[in-house]
This record gives C-alpha cells, structure tokens and sequence, in this order.
C-alpha cells in the first residue's frame, strides 16, 4: 500500500511533467506568420477614354507631418496612390486638349477614442483608434478644339475603427485596407461625376 505523501509526491510530478509538455510543444509550434499587406493594382482599374492630348497630375497636398496624420510614414504614400489611379483610370485619346488632375488632400489620420471606465467596459475589447482616409481632388478639362471644357469635384472618404486587441500588424494592415478602399471610393465617385461633362468621354 502506498502511503500518502509518496502517493502525493508522484501526482505533483506527473502534473509537473504534463506542464513542461504543454511549454515545449508550444514552442516547437511557433505563432504563424503575419498575413501580409493587402496588395493594391492600380492596373486593375477601367479605364476612361478621355478626348484629351495629355494627362496632367497636380499634387497639391502637403503633408502635415504630425499626428494624428501619419500618410508621411507610408509607402507607398495615399497620394502616390491616387497618382497610379489617375494613369491608369484616365487615359488621354484624343488629338488635343488635357485633362488635370488637382490633389489637394490625401491625408490618412488615426486617432484615439474615448475608452469607458465602467467594469464591463474595462473587461471588454473596446473600441481604441480610428482611422480616417480623405481624398479631394479637381478633375479640369480643357479642349481647345470647339472652345470645351469642365471642372468636377471628386471627392471620397472612408473611415474604420479598431479594438485595443489588435496587433501592430493588423493595425498596419488596416491602414492599408481603408487607403485602399477609399481610392475605389474615388473610382466610383470620378466616373459618377465625369458624366456631368458633356463630351468629355470618347467611345
């Protein structure tokens, strides 16, 4: 008959051992790998014949360079962003004329939220940051031949919030999610607003 102590003795080290299992195998399983950064295709964008000789993009937007704006520490940044958009969604195909492109904000900003101080809320996953993408822009036509021409606001924006559990990875991966979501935004609204320019588009 085993005694007591001994009998206790052998539980503990049979937990002990169970317990070394569980760290071991966890580090020979490491966490897997970040999911990397949403690709964004500028070429994948249709594109719109312009009666136009050529295509001037005008970059107009200066970064504050301080939060809550943080486009500066991007790459790439929202308004190299909007710049592939334009070359590839407004194509020029006509003989004369230009069409310009005017960027006066590609500004994409984070900022805190308040957090709530009741015991639910400490204990749950509130919401901490939010991220917001602005996009204005000037789209100018002008077409010597027949005296044509029009000006068309193109504006988008997005925004998303985010919860304290989120990794740095994930928030970085969001960032790029919003930035690109918001130039799609602004594929939709140019090809809604370039309808209010007669005869700018050539079949």
């Amino acid at each position: 008959m085993i005694n007591r102590p001994l009998r206790n003795r052998r539980l503990f080290s049979r937990l002990i051992f169970a317990g070394l299992l569980v760290v071991l195998n966890g580090c020979a399983n490491p966490p897997p790998p970040a999911p990397p950064l949403s690709k964004y295709d500028p070429a994948g964008f249709e594109s719109i014949r312009v009666d136009a000789r050529k295509l001037e993009i005008i970059e107009n937007w200066q970064m504050p360079m301080e939060p809550p704006f943080i486009e500066h520490t991007l790459m790439p940044d929202l308004s190299s962003m909007v710049v592939d958009w334009a070359k590839y969604a407004l194509v020029p195909v006509g003989g004369s004329g230009e069409v310009v492109l005017d960027i006066s904000q590609a500004s994409v900003q984070v900022t805190n939220l308040p957090q709530g101080t009741a015991l639910l809320d400490v204990f749950s996953d509130q919401q901490e940051s939010k991220i917001r993408v602005d996009i204005v822009t000037k789209l100018m036509w002008i077409q010597p031949v027949g005296g044509k021409q029009g000006i068309v606001d193109v504006i988008a924006s997005t925004t998303r919030t985010l919860s304290e559990s989120k990794t740095p990875n994930e928030r970085q991966i969001a960032v790029r999610e919003v930035m690109i979501e918001a130039v799609n935004l602004l594929d939709i609204e140019a090809r809604k607003q370039i309808t209010n320019i007669a005869e700018i588009i050539r079949p």
